[in-house]
């Protein structure tokens, strides 16, 4: 009989906390059916009812260090050697809302890219995979922990707040000015959308601008979160 190793363990334990999300109660009965055929099996380490993200993530560490393996570098999300414990400067008046984007590494890289580029608070709305999401977190690397999001239950009431506080409404879509043309207001809120759909024609509609990168290939458009850090890395 062929018994799991403790690398396809620790792998498919990697599986489960970067995509099954918040159902922490199919990853342990999963993890339970593999890791009983081990004849090493020990009961401490039966996923069982503990069906947090910790208890999940230990239980992923205890079979790559039996593997003679350290972590991966994306599931310890955090603060890495070389990162600031503060920014260069303070948070400049730029946010985004991130509406119904389907993919949390997407969601994850707008925050680790807003960070970089000195963006004061991220939106989300729609099915945008929240905060506690492992793999908004794993790409997010740590960001998700101190800068400012916010959840809202309707998109628009996001807009109509920052139009009162004298915030310009972008829309990052394709069709668009040309990105190297615009002219960047002082306190704007980028709207990314679905990787798909774009973004929806009621929020289009509220925005003041449409702009648009390049595209010099055949393909047409950029992945959201690319899109995102090439836009962001223009407004400075």
């Amino acid at each position: 009989m062929n018994f799991p190793s403790p690398k396809s363990l620790a792998n498919l334990l990697r599986n489960y906390i970067l995509r099954i999300g918040k159902d922490w109660s199919e990853a342990a009965n999963l993890y339970d059916q593999r890791v009983a055929l081990r004849p090493d099996f020990k009961p401490e380490f039966l996923a069982g009812k503990s069906t947090q993200h910790k208890r999940i993530l230990d239980l992923y560490l205890h079979w790559r260090y039996a593997a003679g393996l350290g972590p991966e570098r994306d599931m310890l999300a955090g603060k890495e050697d070389g990162d600031r414990d503060s920014p260069l400067c303070e948070p400049l008046s730029r946010a985004v809302l991130v509406h119904n984007l389907r993919s949390a590494f997407n969601a994850g890289s707008i925050f680790r890219t807003a960070d970089c580029f000195g963006f004061s608070e991220i939106n989300l709305s729609g099915y945008t995979p929240g905060i506690e999401h492992p793999a908004l977190k794993s790409a997010a690397r740590g960001c998700e922990a101190w800068l400012k999001s916010r959840r809202w239950e309707s998109p628009i009431e996001c807009i109509n707040f920052y139009k009162e506080q004298g915030y310009q409404v972008l829309a990052l879509e394709t069709g668009g000015q040309n990105i190297k043309n615009f002219e960047w207001p002082e306190k704007f809120l980028f709207i990314l959308g679905n990787e798909e759909l774009g973004i929806a024609k009621e929020l289009l509609d509220l925005c003041d601008s449409k702009i648009s990168i390049e595209m010099r290939g055949r393909k047409a458009s950029l992945n959201v979160s690319c899109a995102f850090a090439a836009a962001a890395a223009l407004t400075n």
